[in-house]
């Protein structure tokens, strides 16, 4: 026999044991590859750091996903009815339970983000109104100096307040 011939079994347990230590390999399930992504997910999205800042397209990707979540877990239903319900075997709760659990996961994760979603935009109305008030103060601390400096009457220190604050004159 040749060398190739002789090692080839040797060689097929090599890549066989390569691809069972590689992550994502044919070894795992479809559902466990899902379940790993989705965790990973759910951690990146689970400290504070990552929700500082949520926008209208990240709450939407994750209602999309919140609805691929319950047809899975439809799909999920509808298999354990099929064939000779080997599914429905007790054995198989936790399973269930992994995909119940990451269905709410993903529910309390859209609460969450729209929660940090509002309090950013209160924020940011709140920053916007300190910026206008400040605006506001400088600008009257201007017109307060212009009418000393035109050493006007009480009288028309108020006309002249009032026509900045509403644009008219009263006549």
């Amino acid at each position: 026999m040749s060398y190739k011939s002789e090692n080839w079994h040797q060689k097929l347990a090599e890549v066989r044991g390569h691809i069972a230590r590689r992550e994502g390999s044919l070894e795992k399930t479809a559902d466990e590859i899902i379940n790993d992504e989705i965790n990973s997910l759910i951690e990146d999205f689970n400290t504070e750091e990552n929700l500082q800042e949520v926008t209208d397209k990240e709450v939407d990707a994750l209602k999309k996903l919140s609805k691929d979540m319950q047809s899975v877990l439809k799909g999920y239903q509808s298999i354990v009815k099929m064939g000779d319900k080997e599914l429905k075997d007790s054995k198989y709760n936790k399973d269930y339970e992994a995909v119940l659990k990451a269905r709410d996961t993903i529910f309390s994760l859209i609460g969450k983000v729209n929660t940090q979603k509002i309090m950013n935009k209160e924020e940011v109305e709140e920053k916007l109104s300190v910026e206008k008030s400040i605006e506001k103060l400088t600008e009257k601390n201007m017109l307060g100096r212009l009418a000393k400096s035109m050493e006007l009457n009480e009288d028309n220190k108020e006309k002249l307040f009032e026509y900045f604050d509403k644009g008219e004159l009263e006549q």
